[in-house]
């Protein structure tokens, strides 16, 4: 094979396989990987094994790490690359995972840096029509994160200031600026930091959300970057429910044939995943479902691999309010007790989602009610601590507007389920 054929897959230095174009994907094992005490497979679904591994498992886990939507389309034209290998040969060097992937014979680089500004990176989120991760790429980025939205990968450094990750450099956090391109969707940027800080509050256990002032952006502190005590970021290896199922992007929605709830209860529990994080996948459902985020899909749900060896269901994000915008679907990703609009769901629908994921109709009907006891306080804390920091207009009607929504919402899905609002 040349240098053009395959990819070299690293975790922290160490070569994990070799992926090689061709029709199926063909990943292999390193031997010196697998003759290693700790290691540790891509997925359950491709096994630590010696040989050849294709199928649509091993296909499922490349796609994932890819963009969607219009990034991916853009990326596809601007790299002249269609395919899943070709466009990880571009833009691998920085996956949603552990691993960093590089053509055939290269070796991991040294983490480099350029330093830049605010006020430069919201010149750069300005470019239209071109996706700050396309944009970014074209600079010599290597990256590649899974999702349709734009959003731009970074490293905040200790006194606030944003570096550019180059090459295959690891980054620590991701600006996601404003949706751009859907009729009736305004600030996103802003409600998904709301919602994002709404459940933080709430204990769900979420990746930390801020609303960065300059790019009027929000920035998500990375989950599966850690501090490796000597200045630099370990990358933690973590798994989309879609990979763990073996399903591609394009159908992480139930509807399409992707994972449903019991599905993603299955997945979780074969993954290990303890009691603390199964009530906290169950809040993650009602708590969607009170804030409105209809596309919680699988794709929105990850494990990640611990310190000590063990997967734990990820901290959640990509929260925000989509049935606020009437130009989004107004059906939730999930079906609740085979109900799918939020507005008929009852409280038998409830009861019925409680069986097929092997709860308690009470528990669930308990769990509800916590978070439906707690959310309009904590609600109102959130609203005042960005309203101090949104500008007059658009932004501060979106606070207010959100959280009227919300609010609403909570009271009516409380009288539907028979609970207190």
């Amino acid at each position: 094979m040349t240098a053009v054929d395959a990819l070299d897959l690293y975790q922290q230095g160490r070569k994990v396989g070799r992926l090689f174009d061709e029709r199926p994907l063909r990943f292999v094992y390193d031997d010196a990987w697998l003759d290693r005490p700790d290691a540790r497979p891509l997925s359950p679904s491709v096994p630590l094994q010696r040989g050849d591994h294709t199928g649509d498992a091993v296909h499922a886990y490349f796609e994932n790490l890819l963009p969607e939507g219009h990034v991916r389309q853009v990326l596809q034209v601007s790299r002249h690359a269609t395919t899943v290998f070709g466009l990880l040969r571009s833009v691998g060097g920085d996956t949603a995972s552990g691993l960093t992937m590089l053509p055939q014979g290269e070796s991991p680089a040294p983490a480099h840096y350029r330093p830049t500004t605010w006020p430069e990176v919201a010149a750069r989120l300005e470019r239209a029509g071109v996706p700050a991760l396309v944009a970014e790429n074209a600079e010599g980025a290597r990256i590649s994160l899974a999702g349709a939205q734009d959003k731009l990968l970074l490293t905040v450094m200790p006194d606030g200031t944003p570096w550019l990750p180059e090459g295959a450099a690891p980054s620590s956090h991701i600006l996601k600026p404003d949706i751009r391109g859907l009729d009736g969707v305004w600030a996103s940027a802003l409600n998904e930091t709301l919602v994002m800080q709404l459940a933080a509050r709430l204990g769900l256990g979420v990746a930390q959300a801020s609303y960065q002032p300059d790019t009027r952006a929000c920035l998500i502190e990375r989950y599966d970057r850690v501090p490796d005590g000597q200045g630099g970021l370990l990358r933690l290896h973590q798994l989309d429910l879609c990979q763990l199922a073996g399903k591609p992007s394009d159908v992480k929605y139930e509807s399409d044939g992707g994972p449903t709830l019991a599905d993603c209860r299955k997945l979780l529990a074969a993954m290990g995943v303890g009691g603390a994080d199964v009530k906290r996948f169950l809040q993650w459902v009602l708590f969607n479902l009170l804030a409105g985020n209809n596309d919680s899909h699988a794709k929105n749900l990850s494990v990640v691999l611990d310190g000590g060896g063990r997967y734990r269901l990820a901290p959640f994000y990509d929260l925000m309010c989509t049935a606020m915008y009437p130009g989004l679907s107004a059906r939730f990703a999930f079906a609740i007790g085979g109900e799918d609009k939020p507005g008929a769901m009852g409280k038998e629908h409830l009861e019925a989602m409680a069986r097929d994921l092997g709860f308690g109709a009470r528990y669930v009907a308990t769990v509800a009610q916590s978070l439906i006891a707690e959310l309009p306080g904590v609600l109102a804390q959130v609203q005042a601590a960005l309203m101090a920091q949104a500008s007059a207009g658009t932004e501060r009607t979106l606070v207010e507007r959100l959280g009227q929504w919300i609010t609403t919402n909570v009271r009516k899905h409380a009288r539907r389920w028979g609970l207190n609002a």
